[in-house]
């Protein structure tokens, strides 16, 4: 069964699991760190292993990689996410804190492994941090940017969005059993997800 048409209760729960793991592991976080740090670990766990690990799809915005329906997720209270994460306010804003414990029934080892990789380089790094990791020269965000000719609005803060899309396929382009691998995943991943509409 999907949720909203768009994501599947196994999709939900895996983000909604890996996000109360992030926060548990790095305390409570702002939704743009939240946004970065999900695709990271999809940039990451395509790189390294040739899967998606949540198979989102992400555009190029202003401040990088961006799944614009967490992003509307993150903006508000929680309505898709509500059991696993809730939004708290603070002197200069709001962060996220988790809403129940981690459950890894979604997870492998290697999962978590990636994550906790991730978690390991990434901690301590704030908002400006991320953002800056996810625009450096020769990231997906940044070729996809200015291949399209917009990098330079989007770094003078021209334009806010586009719907320009990240191809992780361009991560392992020269790697054909990885690249093999990534079809058939997502094709798999597909097909499950139809099985449980």
């Amino acid at each position: 069964m999907t949720i909203n048409d768009k994501y599947s209760h196994d999709q939900i729960d895996k983000l909604g699991n890996a996000l109360i793991y992030l926060i548990d592991k790095m305390g409570s976080l702002p939704k743009t760190s939240l946004l970065k740090l999900v695709y990271i670990i999809e940039e990451k766990s395509i790189e390294k292993r040739g899967m998606p690990f949540f198979n989102l799809d992400f555009e190029v915005w202003k401040f990088g990689p961006v799944c614009q329906n967490l992003y509307v997720e993150f903006s508000e209270e929680p309505i898709l996410l509500k059991n696993f994460i809730k939004k708290r306010n603070i002197k200069n804003g709001f962060v996220f804190d988790k809403n129940a414990c981690f459950n890894d029934d979604e997870f492998s080892d290697s999962d978590i492994f990636l994550i906790d990789e991730i978690i390991n380089e990434f901690s301590g790094a704030n908002c400006n941090d991320l953002v800056a990791y996810t625009h450096r020269e020769n990231s997906l965000w940044y070729n996809t940017a200015k291949e399209n000719g917009v990098l330079e609005l989007l770094l003078n803060e021209e334009i806010p969005t586009t719907n320009l899309k990240i191809d992780f396929t361009e991560l392992i382009k020269n790697e054909p059993s990885k690249l093999e691998f990534y079809y058939e995943h997502k094709e798999f991943l597909n097909f499950v997800s139809s099985l449980k509409q």
